[in-house]
């Protein structure tokens, strides 16, 4: 039998890799001594992940501060930090871009009369 090979896998108790889809917003996680981002994270409603860096990983350096939808195998540290390797993503429209103007705008007329 050959332990030696497996004995440090088997020893982590870690959930394995799982493809996922997931929405949220990329923000910077880490910066070097000159301020520049060196890290980000996909904060959502339920957690962070920390994107690990791949091209398409890289890419979404460009689009801090912005919502995106990103697929890619997510695993879990011992730590409980939650990482994204990304397989594809999307660039959302910010929600109020979805929406003519038109459809919310404010009546003026109803000041005027009073």
């Amino acid at each position: 039998m050959k332990e030696t090979q497996t004995r440090g896998r088997e020893m982590k108790k870690s959930k394995p890799p799982r493809e996922e889809t997931i929405v949220g917003f990329v923000v910077p996680s880490e910066w070097d001594s000159e301020d520049n981002v060196v890290s980000i994270s996909i904060t959502t409603d339920d957690d962070d992940y920390v994107v690990e860096m791949n091209k398409l990983g890289e890419e979404l350096f460009d689009f801090l501060d912005e919502d995106v939808e990103v697929t890619g195998t997510v695993r879990e540290d011992k730590d409980g930090t939650k990482r994204i390797r990304v397989i594809s993503y999307e660039v959302l429209e910010d929600a109020e871009d979805e929406y003519d103007d038109e459809d919310f705008s404010y009546d003026d007329e109803d000041d005027e009369e009073e």
